[in-house]
């Protein structure tokens, strides 16, 4: 009876923060990314706004817990990863290819599209305190910044839907 509550516990808080994880990483991509690169510097205190209320933070974590417990669930699924037939059946096989690449997503998003974010409230920064209009090489480290956190959060975002895809079909397959 312990190990159904344990693995109705892990259940809930892969499904929920990954619903949590991936809906905000599509929002981010899809929605504020390009709003932030449309309002040039007008968008530098919602930005602001959102270190302020954690967003920084609010990622990554949903982002471990989602791997955390994901990677408890395969394990109980697999015996321990002792049930060789269950990891090479295509519903092992196919929850194994979404958590590498959800994995993948969270490295992906520690060393490229965090960096990119932060780099760009930096830059920012030194818009602000700089006052009047920024000069044209800040400018450019700032549209060449966006661009980058554009095209990553994009690629994380893709990747994220495709791992819960996976996710959704792996007890199908």
């Amino acid at each position: 009876m312990g190990a159904n509550w344990l693995v109705i516990v892990l259940r809930v808080i892969h499904v929920l923060t990954g619903v949590l994880w991936v809906g905000a990483a599509v929002f981010v991509a899809r929605f504020l990314v390009p709003a932030v690169r449309g309002a040039g510097p007008a968008a530098g205190p919602v930005m602001q706004q959102l270190i302020q209320r954690g967003l920084p933070a609010y990622m990554p974590t949903l982002a471990i817990f989602t791997v955390l417990s994901g990677f408890g669930l395969y394990w109980h699924d697999s015996s321990g990863f002792r049930l060789h037939e269950w990891l090479g059946s295509g519903t092992g096989m196919t929850f194994g290819a979404g958590a590498v690449i959800a994995l993948g997503v969270f490295i992906y998003g520690a060393t490229v599209v965090s960096p990119a974010a932060k780099r760009m409230g930096t830059i920012g920064g030194r818009m602000r305190e700089a006052g009047g209009a920024p000069a044209p090489e800040l400018v450019a480290e700032m549209q060449r910044t966006q661009a980058q956190l554009g095209r990553g959060s994009a690629i994380a975002a893709g990747l994220l839907v495709l791992a819960t895809l996976c996710m959704a079909v792996a007890r199908y397959v």
